[in-house]
């Protein structure tokens, strides 16, 4: 059993501690030690001054992390002079005996002031049993308060300026208790709440938070460290927002108020000013959000109006964004562009969209919330606003490049083309490197043709970058430059080999067109490896169209020739290789002018095939005319000799 220790304290004739007359600890559960420690942090608590109201006072103390509970009425002393009192507290541990159980044990039949003295002869008394005084206390809270009147909302408005600050006040015959439950309901978490109803006086050290007096005695003492409150005095009209609240909460009490407050602890000034700017809109308490208001058609006049302010759609956006998927459906679902309230409300039905579109991108957004956006007639460009910002934001610079190519084929599902003419997804693809984009659209060539489309759009788009050309370079190896990717997407040869040329040039640029043929000699040999069983002829003709020789082109056509003669079961003459290169070395060669690339080889010349190591050489003009002289002269003699033959046989 969790027990809380009890006291009563009455006038005793003669103590028995100290021996003198007064007011002092006559029952107790308490062992005497702790007994004479309470009666000392008590004694100033436990007393009521003559000449005072015979009403019974409640408090709620908190010392040294116990709560007590301190239910007192006046009493006369053994000579019947007033001045005296009986005095009943309630020990505990702070977090059991709380303000709350105080306030719900106001009428508690068992105080020793509503009882005999009999009940509570002196002595030793049992512990008491919490359950049955949360029980009590419960019950009692449960019964509806009596509304105070307008001295709640001045009390409430004094206390959100400072919950912090001690105050005191000053109404004859004050409703004390109603006015706590009202502050309890208000402010939540009344941990730090202390109190005492119908006080003599507020001049006395250590005391409670807020005190209620009929009248204010003579002197000064410590109330100039407190405030004082006059309800109903000329000038005391409370702050809008504490009217607000007083409406709020008589109209729904405690359960109308939480969702208000949420879990905030209102500790100060600060908080209290928090909590105002986050329910006050348009100067009016909303006990719903904005958004919940106008679309449920519970908005005030004064509502209706903010919509169609920047501040009311800053709040509508606020709002959207701490809702879940779910409820975001259903707003969505409300708002659609064509209904009534985008109709009335078209700013406001385009934020929603936009916000709902926003969420959608996410990749943690639910099924259900996206088949709603993409079942309703929402504008695509609202996407590609969407893409722009992501793109451009600092927070998103390290994000994967898995992760952008994620992005774009979700936007794709809600209807934006793969294409770079499309601002956003040209946003998304600047974000890659060309090394990134070579090696993503090898991966997804099996996976999803319109992305890989994309990506290798953006790469063929690239420009030449000379300090980025060995990585470029290393992650066109690791693709095998692209063989297994472009032959598998729509287009001929023709186009095949065209983006095959421009991704080639945006890696190599004239690294390819140099004629020691250093680079081309490189690309050849790792296209020669067996791991590539057959390189597609649009390759090798792209690489074709970079060489300025007919020995460079050679070389290209003699890795084609390769592969044919591979595929008919014939030997390998990639060996022959050495030869080649060893005769071209030896060989001075004419420069030829670029190859134009697909539109002359369809026109039907084709070029003259040569053999290994043979070359184009000049002669002078000179050199010319005497090997003709000569071969006249040859001719001659021939005929001379013909002719002498058929003579001498005649």
């Amino acid at each position: 059993m969790e027990r809380i220790d009890q006291i009563v304290f009455r006038w005793r004739a003669r103590s028995q501690d100290d021996g003198h007359d007064g007011v002092g600890p006559d029952a107790t559960s308490l062992a005497p030690a702790p007994v004479t420690w309470w009666d000392d942090r008590l004694a100033l608590r436990i007393t009521r001054a003559s000449g005072r109201n015979d009403r019974p006072s409640l408090a709620y103390l908190r010392i040294e992390g116990a709560g007590v509970v301190l239910h007192k009425v006046p009493a006369r002393d053994d000579k019947n002079r007033p001045g005296a009192a009986i005095a009943h507290a309630l020990i505990g541990p702070e977090d059991l005996v709380t303000a709350q159980l105080a306030l719900g044990l106001e009428e508690w039949p068992q105080w020793a002031g509503r009882n005999r003295p009999e009940a509570y002869p002196p002595g030793r008394l049992d512990p008491v049993d919490y359950h049955a005084l949360r029980e009590h206390a419960v019950a009692a809270l449960a019964r509806p308060v009596t509304d105070p009147g307008p001295v709640f909302d001045e009390l409430l408005g004094r206390v959100l300026d400072n919950p912090e600050a001690p105050l005191t006040v000053v109404l004859p015959d004050a409703p004390a208790t109603a006015l706590l439950r009202g502050l309890v309901d208000v402010l939540g978490d009344a941990r730090e709440l202390t109190f005492a109803t119908n006080e003599d006086d507020d001049t006395g050290p250590d005391l409670p938070r807020l005190v209620f007096l009929d009248t204010v005695g003579s002197g000064t003492g410590y109330a100039a460290t407190r405030l004082r409150l006059y309800p109903g005095s000329a000038g005391a009209r409370p702050a809008d927002f504490a009217v607000q609240l007083a409406d709020v909460w008589r109209r729904g009490g405690a359960a109308a108020v939480a969702p208000l407050r949420g879990a905030r602890r209102l500790g100060g000034a600060a908080e209290v000013r928090q909590w105002q700017d986050e329910v006050l809109v348009g100067g009016r308490i909303l006990q719903t959000t904005l958004i919940d208001a106008v679309t449920s058609g519970q908005a005030a006049p004064e509502h209706l109006e903010l919509v169609r302010t920047e501040d009311g759609l800053r709040q509508i956006e606020s709002e959207l964004s701490k809702l879940n998927d779910s409820n975001l459906r259903t707003v969505y679902l409300a708002w659609q562009p064509s209904g009534a309230l985008a109709a009335r409300h078209p700013a406001a039905a385009k934020l929603v969209a936009r916000c709902t579109v926003q969420r959608c991108m996410r990749s943690s957004a639910s099924n259900a919330l996206r088949e709603a956006l993409r079942g309703s007639a929402f504008d695509p460009a609202l996407v590609e606003d969407y893409l722009r910002g992501w793109a451009a934001h600092g927070r998103n610079a390290t994000a994967t490049p898995a992760a952008v190519v994620e992005l774009a084929q979700r936007a794709v599902t809600f209807g934006v083309p793969p294409a770079l003419g499309r601002p956003g997804m040209r946003a998304l693809m600047d974000r890659l490197s060309l090394a990134d984009l070579i090696e993503l659209a090898n991966r997804h060539t099996g996976s999803d043709v319109h992305i890989t489309e994309l990506l290798l759009s953006a790469a063929e788009d690239r420009s030449f970058d000379p300090e980025q050309l060995q990585i470029n370079h290393t992650a066109l190896d690791r693709a095998e430059f692209l063989v297994h990717c472009i032959p598998f997407l729509p287009g001929d040869a023709k186009l095949a080999q065209d983006r095959w040329f421009r991704v080639l040039d945006a890696v190599f640029g004239p690294h390819l067109r140099a004629e020691n043929g250093r680079t081309l000699q490189e690309v050849l040999q790792f296209l020669a490896r067996d791991a590539i069983s057959e390189v597609p002829p649009a390759l090798l003709f792209a690489l074709r169209r970079f060489q300025p020789t007919l020995a460079g082109k050679a070389r290209v056509d003699q890795l084609a020739a390769r592969d044919r003669y591979l595929a008919a079961g014939l030997a390998d003459i990639w060996p022959e290789r050495g030869q080649l290169v060893l005769a071209e070395r030896r060989t001075k060669t004419r420069a030829l002018p670029p190859d134009p690339g697909p539109a002359v080889a369809a026109s039907g010349s084709a070029p003259v095939s040569r053999l290994p190591g043979a070359a184009v050489r000049r002669f002078q003009p000179r050199t010319l005319v005497a090997v003709g002289a000569i071969a006249l002269v040859v001719v001659a003699l021939v005929a001379v000799v013909i002719f002498s033959l058929q003579g001498g046989s005649q």
